[in-house]
């Protein structure tokens, strides 16, 4: 079972179970926003060619917009597995089925399997192929076929991932050494097809980002880390033993990261490239452990040998099946929308989270025409929209009660959103319990509404309906509830929740928590310090009620310990609490 046909049975496997678990909806953030692109028919200057595909699959006469791009990047991540096993091949001809364990690993990494509702697994796509047919080439170079398809799909990297595509196909030219005319015919017929993609598209080239932390937070998670691990590791076997193409491929794996590390989205082609050097580690442990087996009993052996890679692979941590919100994202919509009175209008978005389910609404399905929807903008921004719309006599509705000049008191609860007033209410809607949604960006949205509607409780002084909306009744009980209906911030118990430098740490269930601290704070009940793991705006908090109570001075060393953002944060908060009694408290 060597040779060619692996790479069809992978390619058909794979395609069947991704398309088994593409999803049924329009997903969250980048997903959503490509489904919109598409039904557009619009092309955005960072991955044309992708967005020429995606708008070529959402005319499917099946399915809605982002299951029919589900179905596109199950066909891309398909090619891409078939091309990691032509690609092992190509280095490692004896032993084929090692291409199998590294398509294998490829599609347990948590990236590659986000990447294919992004333009970046086209890009994998492209590289992994442009990989398998120079390499092919160089070993034989009586078919002139495999340095055409190596420099076209050097192409095919550019119309998706520009930098790491031009700079994959001088790689490739150089590598190849391919007749010259052949070169300057294939390479015009690129560039004639850049300038038919870059016409007209929408948006500019990515630019620099450069950020070690973010490469190994995109392209380190789980099973994606013994990817790199080993992958590295087999490029220097390869390169030590004198493989052939082993240094060239190492040379196209550092030029994916470093574009990781410069720009981003990249991490599957990265993880793409990486996967090969895995065949060659699982190839180098059969030649040593099954020198004497020939046919199928060395395929077998090649496969034992490279299932401790899979096994360490899940344990790091494998996807299996990717994440689908379903529909999810239409009713965070419904949630914030139909509540809102009839327009004309304006919707104020002010987490991308929200924006991008918005838009798919309103391109996909025809969320209401009255209301005119603005992206997030900053806060200084944002507010001048709202308040030119309330001077219009124009409904305003929001996913936030309150951002930059704005004051949270004038906002009224609609749903999950908020309709911006110009006075403050007299009567307020009842408060829910926090949403429920699935996929862990549906959490982290869940909790930014429930936070949004716990700080516009607690600036109107209703501490105890603020701890309802926070979802803090397991925590309060009702004679905790009671106290806290009953009380409003002291000058000896402020008010702390609006100092803390909540945007140092990335959002989660500690917001709640950190809220709850502030209530009990200010209500005087008692509570334990924070755990050891604990981030830091909440231990900081807990430092801070020490302050109050004179067990610490505000130069105490552990504020030092926990950043520069927390020794600011307080620096502010004792200008505030601990200055000239002519001062205000502004917190909240």
């Amino acid at each position: 079972m060597a040779g060619r046909k692996l790479e069809w049975i992978v390619l058909g496997l794979a395609f069947v179970l991704l398309v088994l678990d593409a999803a049924g909806g329009s997903g969250w953030a980048l997903q959503s926003t490509r489904s919109v692109l598409a039904v557009r028919l619009d092309h955005s200057a960072g991955s044309p060619l992708y967005d020429v595909l995606a708008g070529a699959a959402a005319l499917l006469p099946f399915g809605e917009a982002g299951f029919r791009l589900g179905v596109l990047g199950a066909a891309l991540g398909a090619l891409t597995l078939a091309g990691v096993v032509a690609a092992s091949r190509a280095l490692v001809p004896k032993e084929p089925t090692a291409g199998v364990i590294a398509a294998v690993l490829l599609f347990l990494a948590p990236p590659f399997r986000d990447s294919l509702a992004t333009s970046q697994i086209l890009a994998a796509c492209g590289a992994v192929w442009a990989i398998a047919c120079a390499a092919t080439y160089t070993r034989d170079r009586s078919d002139v076929r495999f340095a055409v398809v190596a420099l076209v799909a050097s192409g095919v990297v550019i119309g998706s991932a520009p930098w790491l595509g031009a700079a994959l196909l001088l790689a490739v030219i150089l590598w190849v050494g391919a007749p010259r005319q052949l070169v300057a015919v294939v390479v015009g017929a690129i560039g004639l097809a850049i300038m038919l993609l870059w016409f007209d598209a929408l948006g500019r080239m990515p630019g620099l980002h450069p950020s070690l932390v973010a490469a190994v937070a995109a392209s380190g998670r789980g099973a994606a880390g013994v990817v790199i691990g080993v992958g590295m590791l087999g490029f220097g076997v390869g390169a030590t033993t004198g493989l052939p193409n082993a240094r060239v491929v190492a040379g196209i794996a550092l030029l994916a990261a470093t574009h990781e590390i410069l720009v981003g989205t990249s991490a599957a082609v990265m993880l793409s490239v990486f996967v090969v050097g895995a065949a060659i580690v699982a190839a180098a442990i059969a030649r040593m452990a099954a020198t004497e087996l020939t046919g199928w009993k060395r395929d077998l052996a090649v496969v034992a040998c490279g299932a401790p890679l899979l096994v360490a692979a899940f344990a790091m941590g494998a996807t299996l099946t990717a994440e689908d919100p379903g529909p999810i994202p239409r009713r965070l919509v419904a949630d914030l929308t139909d509540r809102i009175p009839a327009g004309p209008g304006t919707f104020i978005a002010t987490r991308p989270t929200t924006w991008f389910a918005l838009q798919y609404e309103r391109t996909v399905a025809g969320l209401r025409p009255d209301l005119e929807l603005v992206p997030p903008l900053p806060p200084e921004r944002a507010d001048v929209v709202a308040a030119n719309a309330l001077r219009a006599n124009l409904v305003v509705g929001a996913d936030a009660s309150a951002f930059g000049r704005l004051d949270a008191e004038l906002a009224r609860p609609r749903g999950r959103g908020f309709q911006l007033v110009g006075a403050i209410p007299t009567r307020m809607a009842p408060v829910e319990a926090p949403a429920t949604y699935a996929t862990a960006i549906g959490a982290d949205e869940a909790i930014a509404l429930a936070m949004e509607r716990a700080r516009l409780e607690a600036a109107s002084g209703r501490l105890d309906r603020a701890a309802r909306a926070a979802g803090l009744v397991s925590r309060f009980g009702a004679a905790d509830l009671a106290v806290l209906a009953s009380v409003t911030p002291t000058r000896d118990h402020p008010a702390l929740f609006g100092f803390l430098p909540l945007g140092a740490v990335p959002h989660g269930p500690w917001l709640i928590d950190t809220f709850g601290d502030d209530l009990a704070w200010v209500a005087n009940i008692p509570q334990a310090d924070p755990p050891i793991d604990a981030p830091m705006p909440r231990k900081l908090h807990a430092l801070w009620r020490k302050i109050f109570i004179n067990h610490i001075k505000a130069d105490d060393p552990q504020f030092a310990a926990l950043g520069p953002a927390a020794v600011a944060a307080t620096a502010e908060m004792t200008s505030v609490f601990f200055a000239p009694p002519d001062k205000k408290n502004t917190a909240q």
